[in-house]
Protein backbone atom coordinates (compact mmCIF):
# COMPACT_ATOMS: atom_id res chain seq x y z
CA UNK A 1 0.00 0.00 0.00
CA UNK A 2 1.12 3.17 -0.48
CA UNK A 3 -0.40 6.45 1.12
CA UNK A 4 -0.28 10.04 0.25
CA UNK A 5 0.86 12.62 -2.87
CA UNK A 6 4.29 11.52 -1.26
CA UNK A 7 4.79 7.92 -0.14
CA UNK A 8 4.31 8.12 3.92
CA UNK A 9 5.98 5.88 6.70
CA UNK A 10 3.75 2.99 8.04
CA UNK A 11 2.52 4.79 10.92
CA UNK A 12 1.20 7.77 9.36
CA UNK A 13 -2.15 8.98 9.75
CA UNK A 14 -4.34 9.72 6.14
CA UNK A 15 -5.44 13.42 6.15
CA UNK A 16 -8.44 14.43 4.08
CA UNK A 17 -7.73 13.96 0.47
CA UNK A 18 -4.64 11.84 0.75
CA UNK A 19 -4.82 8.88 -1.88
CA UNK A 20 -4.13 5.22 -0.97
CA UNK A 21 -2.75 2.63 -3.70
CA UNK A 22 -3.40 -0.57 -2.75
CA UNK A 23 -1.71 -3.47 -4.52
CA UNK A 24 -3.22 -6.91 -3.54
CA UNK A 25 -1.79 -10.54 -4.20
CA UNK A 26 -3.01 -14.01 -2.68
CA UNK A 27 -2.31 -17.72 -3.25
CA UNK A 28 -4.68 -20.07 -4.38
CA UNK A 29 -3.55 -23.40 -4.91
CA UNK A 30 -0.19 -22.63 -5.33
CA UNK A 31 -1.08 -20.38 -7.90
CA UNK A 32 -0.75 -16.54 -7.55
CA UNK A 33 -3.33 -13.47 -8.38
CA UNK A 34 -2.15 -9.43 -8.80
CA UNK A 35 -4.41 -7.11 -8.61
CA UNK A 36 -4.61 -2.94 -7.37
CA UNK A 37 -6.92 0.05 -6.79
CA UNK A 38 -7.21 2.78 -5.97
CA UNK A 39 -9.09 5.19 -3.25
CA UNK A 40 -8.57 8.36 -1.61
CA UNK A 41 -9.75 9.24 1.96
CA UNK A 42 -12.63 11.93 1.61
CA UNK A 43 -13.09 13.31 -1.74
CA UNK A 44 -10.49 13.80 -4.22
CA UNK A 45 -8.72 17.02 -5.66
CA UNK A 46 -9.82 17.83 -9.16
CA UNK A 47 -6.11 16.83 -10.69
CA UNK A 48 -6.34 13.25 -8.71
CA UNK A 49 -9.68 12.49 -10.13
CA UNK A 50 -8.58 13.46 -13.39
CA UNK A 51 -5.60 11.50 -13.19
CA UNK A 52 -7.73 8.50 -12.00
CA UNK A 53 -10.00 9.43 -14.95
CA UNK A 54 -7.04 8.89 -17.56
CA UNK A 55 -5.23 5.64 -15.80
CA UNK A 56 -9.41 4.15 -16.23
CA UNK A 57 -9.24 4.94 -20.10
CA UNK A 58 -5.94 3.76 -20.86
CA UNK A 59 -7.11 0.47 -19.24
CA UNK A 60 -9.83 0.43 -21.16
CA UNK A 61 -7.91 1.24 -24.48
CA UNK A 62 -5.29 -1.62 -23.61
CA UNK A 63 -7.53 -3.90 -22.39
CA UNK A 64 -9.02 -3.84 -25.85
CA UNK A 65 -6.26 -5.11 -27.59
CA UNK A 66 -5.65 -7.73 -24.70
CA UNK A 67 -6.52 -10.54 -27.86
CA UNK A 68 -5.31 -14.04 -28.96
CA UNK A 69 -3.10 -13.26 -31.59
CA UNK A 70 -2.14 -9.66 -30.71
CA UNK A 71 1.90 -9.13 -29.79
CA UNK A 72 2.16 -7.96 -26.19
CA UNK A 73 4.15 -4.89 -27.81
CA UNK A 74 0.87 -4.00 -29.61
CA UNK A 75 -0.91 -3.61 -26.46
CA UNK A 76 2.12 -1.42 -24.49
CA UNK A 77 1.76 0.52 -27.58
CA UNK A 78 -2.08 1.13 -27.51
CA UNK A 79 -1.62 2.00 -23.50
CA UNK A 80 1.53 4.12 -24.32
CA UNK A 81 -0.49 6.28 -27.36
CA UNK A 82 -3.76 6.33 -24.54
CA UNK A 83 -1.79 7.62 -21.70
CA UNK A 84 -0.09 10.42 -24.63
CA UNK A 85 -3.58 11.50 -25.98
CA UNK A 86 -4.78 12.38 -22.33
CA UNK A 87 -2.05 14.43 -21.84
CA UNK A 88 0.54 12.37 -20.27
CA UNK A 89 3.17 12.75 -23.46
CA UNK A 90 5.92 12.22 -21.63
CA UNK A 91 5.13 8.95 -19.59
CA UNK A 92 7.53 6.32 -19.85
CA UNK A 93 6.84 2.24 -18.66
CA UNK A 94 9.01 -0.70 -18.75
CA UNK A 95 5.66 -2.74 -18.65
CA UNK A 96 2.32 -2.59 -18.47
CA UNK A 97 1.66 -5.82 -16.96
CA UNK A 98 2.52 -9.83 -16.74
CA UNK A 99 2.45 -13.40 -16.76
CA UNK A 100 1.00 -14.57 -13.67
CA UNK A 101 1.52 -18.36 -12.23
CA UNK A 102 3.35 -20.10 -9.02
CA UNK A 103 5.02 -16.83 -7.72
CA UNK A 104 3.65 -14.43 -5.51
CA UNK A 105 6.77 -12.34 -4.97
CA UNK A 106 8.31 -11.32 -8.31
CA UNK A 107 6.83 -10.33 -12.01
CA UNK A 108 6.78 -12.96 -14.44
CA UNK A 109 7.37 -13.53 -17.89
CA UNK A 110 6.06 -12.16 -20.51
CA UNK A 111 6.26 -9.06 -20.09
CA UNK A 112 3.53 -6.92 -21.68
CA UNK A 113 6.64 -4.61 -22.94
CA UNK A 114 8.09 -2.14 -25.60
CA UNK A 115 9.77 -5.13 -27.58
CA UNK A 116 8.13 -8.42 -26.84
CA UNK A 117 6.73 -9.82 -29.55
CA UNK A 118 5.20 -12.53 -27.67
CA UNK A 119 1.60 -13.37 -29.11
CA UNK A 120 -1.48 -13.58 -27.26
CA UNK A 121 -2.80 -16.81 -26.72
CA UNK A 122 -6.28 -18.21 -25.63
CA UNK A 123 -5.39 -19.68 -22.45
CA UNK A 124 -2.71 -17.33 -20.83
CA UNK A 125 -3.37 -16.00 -17.58
CA UNK A 126 -2.02 -12.02 -17.64
CA UNK A 127 -2.22 -9.27 -15.30
CA UNK A 128 -2.89 -6.00 -17.07
CA UNK A 129 -1.95 -2.37 -15.67
CA UNK A 130 -1.61 1.00 -15.88
CA UNK A 131 0.41 2.19 -12.81
CA UNK A 132 0.68 6.19 -12.86
CA UNK A 133 3.15 7.15 -10.15
CA UNK A 134 3.52 11.48 -10.13
CA UNK A 135 5.40 12.47 -7.01
CA UNK A 136 3.20 15.11 -5.21
CA UNK A 137 0.14 13.99 -6.57
CA UNK A 138 -0.62 10.71 -6.74
CA UNK A 139 0.39 6.88 -6.84
CA UNK A 140 -1.94 5.46 -8.86
CA UNK A 141 -2.46 1.82 -10.16
CA UNK A 142 -4.93 0.04 -11.93
CA UNK A 143 -4.46 -3.74 -12.57
CA UNK A 144 -6.42 -6.85 -12.73
CA UNK A 145 -5.72 -10.68 -14.11
CA UNK A 146 -7.49 -11.98 -16.93
CA UNK A 147 -7.95 -15.43 -18.43
CA UNK A 148 -7.58 -14.80 -22.32
CA UNK A 149 -10.14 -17.09 -24.67
CA UNK A 150 -10.69 -17.62 -28.28
CA UNK A 151 -13.42 -14.40 -27.56
CA UNK A 152 -10.50 -12.26 -25.53
CA UNK A 153 -9.90 -11.35 -21.92
CA UNK A 154 -12.18 -12.52 -19.24
CA UNK A 155 -11.55 -10.69 -15.83
CA UNK A 156 -10.43 -13.08 -12.86
CA UNK A 157 -12.32 -10.57 -10.58
CA UNK A 158 -15.46 -8.18 -10.71
CA UNK A 159 -14.34 -5.12 -7.87
CA UNK A 160 -14.70 -1.79 -10.24
CA UNK A 161 -11.67 0.09 -10.79
CA UNK A 162 -13.07 3.77 -10.40
CA UNK A 163 -11.55 5.34 -7.75
CA UNK A 164 -13.35 4.64 -4.06
CA UNK A 165 -13.80 7.70 -1.63
CA UNK A 166 -13.14 6.18 1.62
CA UNK A 167 -13.47 7.57 5.27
Amino acid sequence: MTLGAKAKAADAKAVPGDPLKCDMVCTVGGYASDMSRNFTFGPPSAERAELHAIAEQAFEDGLASLVPGTTLAHVHRVATESLSRQGLRSYRRGHFGHGVGQSVFSEQWPFIAADSDVAIEAGMVLAFEIPLYIDGLASFNLEDQFLITPDGPVAMNRLPRRLEVIG
